[in-house]
């Protein structure tokens, strides 16, 4: 590195570096408020019959798993040949503060019927992530019929763990939030992650940045998840109420006692394949909240694959792009039909 390269250089330099997301071509293919079904299009000619549906958290935004052509999990499962969905749950706003748990499984059995519609299938693959992988479990008790198979990855199903984020949020008041602003805004919640980490999440990260001013891609790269990072969309008020007391501070998920539509969610009648895409290092969801799942499912076709990465890192870093997605992508292929 230079020595004599200042702040004022590093600053100059980013400013030429376009932070271009969203790098897949879509269509919208449904809309319902906020919600929106994204319909990927195809990079080479469809190998497998059963389409694949994507569920992202409602926190953060879903084009994580696409920032990059050569770190895209999006891409690497259109070029293995399948159809690719994915639901954008959009930016909630004050007008939407009663938005529960349910309306986001309504709206997963919404796309769900339009894409069997559209791929003229019966049943289709679900790749959930983080508390998009709770919504999918939730569905898939409900609707079992319509999944072929399930992919959780760093899903949290023990939420009585006792890293940091979780033990905030069993000492929050979610009802004096809700009340107060109507939903839980988005740099609200931006600053509590951040603060997990404030080192390396703070000051860290920008240190490095001067390693990289000689390599566009990698400038590109930072400036792409510093997007993300900061493009932090608010929870509705009654969704947040919700996941903060039913899930983290009762565990009801974990205990088969939570509740959808009226139905106990017992996971144990859970019967599809599954596969557990785990982060080792995950400071947001711990190794054994993401391990729960096996246990408490009755399906004989289960496995999990572990990476050595972070919450976040699992899907960016090249080395899991390298070595832990192809064997993921595989782990479908096997188990979906060709064309």
């Amino acid at each position: 590195m230079n020595e004599d390269i200042t702040f004022l250089d590093v600053m100059e330099r980013l400013s030429t570096i376009e932070a271009d997301v969203w790098q897949s071509s879509f269509d919208v293919v449904d809309e319902d408020g906020i919600f929106r079904l994204l319909h990927y299009h195809p990079l080479v000619e469809k190998r497998y019959k059963d389409p694949l549906l994507v569920v992202y958290a409602f926190i953060n935004r879903p084009y994580v798993l696409d920032m990059s052509p050569d770190i895209s999990v999006i891409r690497k499962y259109l070029e293995a040949g399948f159809d690719v969905y994915m639901i954008d749950w959009g930016y909630p706003t004050v007008v939407d503060r009663y938005i529960e748990i349910d309306d986001y499984v309504d709206y997963i059995d919404k796309s769900v019927d339009c894409i069997k519609w559209i791929d003229k299938v019966n049943k289709l693959n679900i790749h959930g992530y983080c508390l998009g992988g709770d919504l999918s479990v939730i569905y898939t008790v409900l609707h079992q019929e319509n999944v072929k198979n399930l992919m959780l990855q760093a899903t949290p199903i023990d939420f009585s763990t006792d890293n940091t984020i979780a033990i905030w949020a069993r000492s929050l008041n979610a009802d004096k939030i809700v009340d107060t602003f109507h939903l839980a805004p988005g740099d609200f919640l931006n600053v509590g992650f951040l603060l997990v980490d404030p080192i390396n999440l703070l000051v860290g990260k920008y240190h490095g940045v001067f390693e990289m001013l000689e390599e566009d891609r990698s400038l590109a790269n930072f400036l792409r998840m510093e997007k993300w990072i900061f493009d932090a969309p608010s929870i509705p008020g009654e969704t947040y109420r919700q996941y903060i007391k039913e899930w983290y501070q009762e565990n009801l998920l974990m205990k088969n006692e939570f509740k959808s539509h009226g139905k106990k969610i017992n996971l144990n009648e859970i019967k599809v394949p599954l596969l557990v895409l785990a982060a080792t290092y995950d400071h947001i969801v711990p190794i054994g909240s993401q391990k729960a799942i096996l246990d408490l499912i009755s399906s004989k076709d289960k496995e999990i694959y572990e990476m050595k990465k972070g919450h976040i890192g699992i899907t960016t870093s090249r080395s899991s792009h390298k070595e832990f997605w192809p064997k993921a992508i595989r782990w479908l292929e096997e188990r979906s039909k060709k064309v």
